[in-house]
């Protein structure tokens, strides 16, 4: 009777190890403590000397628990095979209404032109993404957007992880100056950037960067960045170039912070001058400077971003020197801050988003004019389908944003309703 006893006891002894393997591959953690390893053939072995088992149930046994071994044991994991390539597609139809859009300032958006609400296909992208080997990945988008007669080269950059302190990035990208510019606008929270966004942080840009994975001392992260400073497609006209330095930090797990700097001299290009002086008529002058490449720019930004659980808070102030080697230099800046919380729904908590909007910007510190914009904006986002916050394979979503815009001299009744359909996939 002892000696089936002990048989039934070893062979509930072989089968645990069996249990413990389907736990872990259902998701339940198998514990192990230290010495348990070969314990159950040191069993058998005991038996076999005590008399309890014979030779040929001892060999048995073992074999039996080498089989159980490998029936449980995790397959390796297939090695990826290059190069690979991924395809994304995202669209982004717009309607606006303005109050009344004759005369007003351009703030850096297609409402502010008169004439210009209504339907629209505000952004269309296409991405092509992926890598060639381990170390080596590209990013490829074309756009064809609003104001676009044709589909152009948006991003086209080369990526080299082999480095273990930091990736480098070749091509034509995005700078690293400014949280909002940077962001990509699939992500934004308003349906439009703030203005000191998109006229004052140098934007898409022909050169190289250099983006940390090792942080400094004080768990730093940082971004350094060296291009031509004329835009997108366009080589360097001269001896100038741009150059902008980051830093980021999160000093909690709720808060990340950034400060970042950047210089370009001799320019013959920004965003200011292309975006504001251009579609504004040259208020102050500087166009002749920028087309003798003689404008020295200078900016610096301060940017964080909390969250916690279902709000969040994002802020950013950009202040900038447009120098054009004369008695007609300008300081401009700004700043926006969002509050941006969910709202219960269906159940949910992730589906409808409320955001305020409270911006900043002047044109020319030096006058106040119609270029010194305060707005506001109430939004609403609903996520039809899937989220922007996760990694689902097509995300739709639309949003509504009332925009009240307040000019310090000039003041027009541009305030405007913007409803934006989007969908990526």
């Amino acid at each position: 009777m002892t000696r089936y006893i002990s048989l039934i006891a070893t062979a509930c002894l072989i089968l645990l190890p069996a249990s413990i393997g389907l736990c872990a591959v259902q998701g339940e953690p198998a514990s192990k403590t230290e010495g348990d390893e070969g314990s159950l053939p040191e069993l058998i072995d005991l038996l076999a000397e005590k008399g309890i088992l014979s030779v040929e149930e001892q060999d048995a046994l073992k074999e039996r628990i080498a089989d159980a071994e490998k029936t449980t044991a995790s397959p390796a994991p297939e090695a990826p095979k290059y190069p690979r390539v991924k395809t994304k597609v995202r669209v982004e139809t717009r309607f606006s209404s303005v109050q009344e859009d004759e005369n007003q300032p351009y703030l850096g958006n297609r409402d502010d032109r008169t004439g210009s609400d209504g339907f629209a296909v505000r952004r269309a992208r296409l991405y092509l993404l992926g890598d060639l080997n381990p170390q080596t990945g590209y990013k490829v988008q074309y756009q064809s957007d609003w104001g676009h007669t044709n589909p152009n080269l948006h991003v086209a950059q080369m990526e080299w992880h082999g480095w273990d302190f930091a990736d480098l990035i070749v091509g034509q990208l995005q700078t690293t100056f400014g949280f909002e510019i940077a962001y990509s606008d699939a992500y934004l929270l308003c349906t439009d950037r703030a203005a000191v966004s998109d006229f004052l942080p140098p934007d898409k840009d022909i050169g190289m960067m250099l983006k940390s994975k090792r942080p400094l001392p004080g768990s730093l992260g940082y971004e350094l960045f060296v291009g031509n400073g004329s835009g997108k497609y366009l080589a360097n006209p001269n001896g100038g170039y741009l150059w902008i330095g980051r830093l980021k930090a999160k000093p909690t797990p709720q808060l990340d912070v950034g400060v970042a700097v950047s210089a370009n001299s001799d320019t013959d290009f920004s965003p200011y001058q292309a975006r504001f002086l251009k579609k504004n008529g040259d208020p102050y002058g500087l166009l002749a400077a920028y087309t003798a490449a003689e404008v020295d720019e200078t900016a610096w930004e301060a940017d964080l971003q909390w969250t916690n659980g279902r709000s969040s808070v994002w802020a950013e102030y950009i202040r900038s020197s447009i120098d054009p080697g004369n008695d007609t230099a300008v300081t401009a800046d700004g700043y926006y801050l969002y509050l941006h919380h969910f709202l219960p729904y269906a159940g949910r908590n992730d589906k409808l988003e409320a955001v305020l909007g409270y911006h900043e910007f002047d044109a020319n510190r030096a006058v106040r004019d119609q270029y010194d914009l305060t707005a506001y904006t109430l939004g609403l986002n609903y996520h039809i389908r899937g989220s922007r916050y996760g990694k689902h394979r097509c995300q739709e979503m639309i949003r509504f944003n009332y925009v009240w815009n307040r000019e310090a001299q000039n003041e027009t009744d541009n305030d405007k309703f913007i409803a934006q359909y989007q969908v990526w996939f």
